[in-house]
C-alpha cells in the first residue's frame, strides 16, 4: 500500500465509497475459532476489521496479529449493527508494516486500571487509550482557540525569556540553575516582560508558554511546570476591563471546544453548560459574608483556601447558574508588590481571582504604573530597590495604566473535563517527584 494515500480511520464512517485503505496499530485481537476481530486505531479513531475464515484468504486469516503491531489494511466497508459505530472492514489485503518487540507494560484500555505514575512513565503508550488522547486533543483545541481570539482582537503575540537573572516576583519559589559562572533562575511567569512590552508601546500583548514554580505541593491542582496563558493590556480604567478580556477569551475557548470537540466530550461523558452572558463578580468582603453564612470563618484580609473557593463556587452556581465567578479586591498581603491597591481600603487591591467550578483558575488585576508608589510597595514587600531596579526602569519614562492575568491551561482543561488530578492534563507532568520521561 502507498501509505501516503491511506485514509483516516474516521473516514470509514462517513465515506460513500465501498473500498478503503487504512493503517494504524492493532489495539486488540479477538480469536473466536473461525472468526477473528482486530481493533485497528489511528489518531482519528478505532475501527473493527473482521476476518471470517470463509471470506478472507488463508494467508490473511493466519497472520499472527499482536497488540501494538503496525499494519495496513485494504478492503470493503461492511455495515454491521454489532460493530462499533455500525461499520467494519472486510479485508482483501493486509500488510504487516512493523511487529511489536515486547508486551505492553501498561494497559491501554479502560478494562484494567493502571497506576497513574506507571502510566506517565509510558505516556507514549498511555496516549493510545482514546480517552486519554481526547484530553490532549481538547487541550490543543483550547490553545488554538485562545490564540485565535487574541489575534482577532488585535493582540501581539510575543515570546519572553525563560532564563532570568533575578528572582524578583513574590508568591512562589524559584528553580535556581547554573548559567556559566553566574546564578540564574527559571522564570516564574512572563509578568515583567508583559509589562515591558506595554511600556514599549504595544498596548495589547499575550503569550502562551511554560512557567516554573519550585513549590513542593504534591496535590491534585499543582505542577512545578505548566503552560500559562498570559495577557496584558494598556489604557484600562480598572481591573474590570481585564475581567472583560478574560471572559472573552475563556468563553470563546469553551464555545470552540463545545462545537468542534463534541465527539470527544461525548466519549469522556462531559457536558459543558451554558454560562450567563456576564460572569458574576463578588468582592472579598462579600465573600466573607457568604462564608460566614456557611459556617466558614475567614479573616477579611486572608487568602481564600480550597474550602472557601468551593463554597463560593457553589454559591455562584446556585445564585447565578454560573461555573465562573470573579472574586474581586483580593487582600494586599497575598498579592505581589506590583499590584495596585484599592482606593478606599489599602489592605485590599484592584486584583481578582477567577474561580471555575469552585477552584482558582486565573489571577489578574490592575498593576501599579506610578513608579514612586511602585517603589514604596516593593520596599513594603521586603524587596531591596537595587534588586528590582531593572524592573522599575520600565516605568520611569511614562507608563500607561494597565493590567492583565495569567491562566494555567492544564487547570483549565482539568476543570472542563472534571479530571481528578491536574497531571492528567499535562503531557509529561513535573511535580516534586517526577523528572522523567
Amino acid at each position: 500500500m502507498d501509505l501516503s494515500q491511506r485514509n483516516p480511520i474516521e473516514n470509514v464512517f462517513s465515506t460513500k465509497d465501498e473500498k478503503i485503505s487504512i493503517a494504524g496499530w492493532v489495539q486488540q485481537v479477538r480469536n473466536l475459532g473461525g472468526l477473528r476481530f482486530i481493533q485497528l486505531q489511528d489518531r482519528t479513531g478505532i475501527v473493527q476489521v473482521v476476518l471470517p475464515k470463509k471470506k478472507v484468504s488463508e494467508e490473511i486469516f493466519n497472520i499472527d496479529f499482536q497488540e501494538g503491531d503496525i499494519i495496513a489494511v485494504s478492503g470493503t466497508i461492511v455495515s454491521n449493527d454489532g460493530a462499533p459505530k455500525g461499520k467494519e472492514i472486510l479485508p482483501s489485503d493486509i500488510e504487516i508494516i512493523n511487529k511489536r518487540t515486547q508486551e505492553y507494560p501498561i494497559s491501554i484500555s479502560d478494562k484494567i486500571e493502571t497506576n497513574p505514575d506507571k502510566r506517565y512513565d509510558y505516556r507514549f503508550l498511555d496516549l493510545r487509550n482514546r480517552k486519554v488522547a481526547h484530553i490532549f486533543e481538547i487541550e490543543s483545541t483550547a490553545a488554538y482557540a485562545i490564540q485565535q481570539w487574541f489575534k482577532d482582537n488585535d493582540f501581539l503575540q510575543f515570546f519572553s525569556a525563560k532564563i532570568v537573572g533575578s528572582a524578583t516576583e513574590s508568591g512562589a519559589n524559584v528553580f535556581e540553575i547554573g548559567y556559566f559562572d553566574k546564578k540564574a533562575y527559571l522564570a516564574q511567569s512572563p509578568q515583567f516582560y508583559k509589562q515591558m512590552m506595554l511600556m514599549a508601546g504595544f498596548e495589547r500583548v499575550f503569550e502562551i508558554g511554560p512557567v516554573f514554580r519550585a513549590e513542593k505541593h504534591h496535590t491534585s491542582r499543582h505542577l512545578c511546570e505548566y503552560t500559562s496563558i498570559d495577557f496584558e493590556i494598556s489604557y484600562i480604567n480598572d481591573q474590570r476591563d481585564v475581567m472583560k478580556v478574560l471572559q472573552g477569551v475563556i468563553g470563546y475557548a469553551l464555545d470552540t471546544i463545545k462545537s468542534s470537540r463534541a465527539d470527544s466530550l461525548e466519549e469522556l461523558e462531559v457536558q459543558i453548560d451554558d454560562q450567563p452572558k456576564e460572569w458574576p463578580i463578588i468582592t472579598i468582603p462579600e465573600c466573607n459574608d457568604v462564608l460566614t453564612n456557611e459556617g466558614k470563618e475567614l479573616d477579611l484580609y486572608e487568602d481564600l483556601d480550597a474550602e472557601a473557593e468551593r463554597i463560593i463556587g457553589n454559591y455562584a452556581k446556585e445564585k447565578w447558574n454560573s461555573d465562573f465567578v470573579f472574586v474581586d479586591q483580593y487582600p494586599w498581603k497575598v498579592r505581589p508588590f506590583y499590584t495596585m491597591k484599592d482606593d478606599e481600603d489599602p489592605r485590599l487591591t484592584k486584583s481578582f481571582d477567577l474561580l471555575f467550578k469552585g477552584q482558582e483558575l486565573t489571577t489578574g488585576g490592575q498593576r501599579e504604573h506610578r513608579v514612586d508608589i511602585l517603589s514604596t510597595q516593593a520596599v513594603e514587600k521586603d524587596f531591596k530597590l537595587e534588586d528590582v531596579d531593572s524592573y522599575l526602569q520600565f516605568f520611569r519614562n511614562g507608563a500607561p495604566p494597565h493590567g492583565g492575568s495569567g491562566t494555567g491551561i492544564e487547570r483549565f482543561v482539568q476543570k472542563i473535563l472534571d479530571l481528578p488530578n491536574i497531571r492528567e492534563a499535562r503531557l509529561l507532568p513535573r511535580d516534586p517527584t517526577r523528572l522523567h520521561p
